[in-house]
């Protein structure tokens, strides 16, 4: 697989996260990315690795961590909302809702289907969880025309 991922195999989606094993930036997009997307922890740490892994021969001015986005594009040196926001996943909400509820434990989930049971326009909010955004929709509970709550995509 390592390989299929250096030739950028365009069947592999992977997002490579490129950094010293001491910078605490890389580990922070090193955990996002563990629970949001495939993706591939590189050590930098010699001149060679630099050479062999980004085609730079001087590891001291390249701006760590880098993220390589499966489409080839280069981040050097990004926050996490810059990674965040170049995978399409929400970073802002776009709408208004009745109930916002902080935390999908048991009582989150609970009080998440019981908002939505009842008709209120809810969002459940994870702190570890990331969803992607597509055609302008994110994920949320909502009301099913049956009357029953739901996880559904919502505009």
């Amino acid at each position: 697989m390592a390989d299929e991922i250096r030739n950028g195999d365009p069947r592999v989606r992977v997002v490579r996260l490129l950094g010293h094993r001491d910078d605490a930036g890389a580990w922070e997009i090193r955990d996002f990315l563990k629970r949001s997307v495939e993706a591939q922890w590189i050590e930098l740490s010699t001149e060679e690795g630099c050479r062999r892994e980004l085609g730079m021969s001087d590891l001291k001015n390249v701006n760590l961590p880098v993220v390589e986005l499966p489409d080839g594009t280069r981040l050097f040196g990004p926050t996490l909302r810059d990674v965040a926001a170049r995978l399409g996943f929400v970073t802002k909400p776009k709408l208004q809702y009745d109930v916002s509820i902080y935390g999908a434990g048991p009582a989150g989930l609970s009080a998440a289907v019981h908002a939505a049971s009842e008709g209120r326009s809810t969002v459940l909010i994870e702190r570890s969880a990331a969803y992607l955004e597509e055609n302008g929709m994110i994920p949320c509970t909502s009301n099913h025309a049956s009357g029953a709550a739901r996880l559904s995509w919502t505009v």
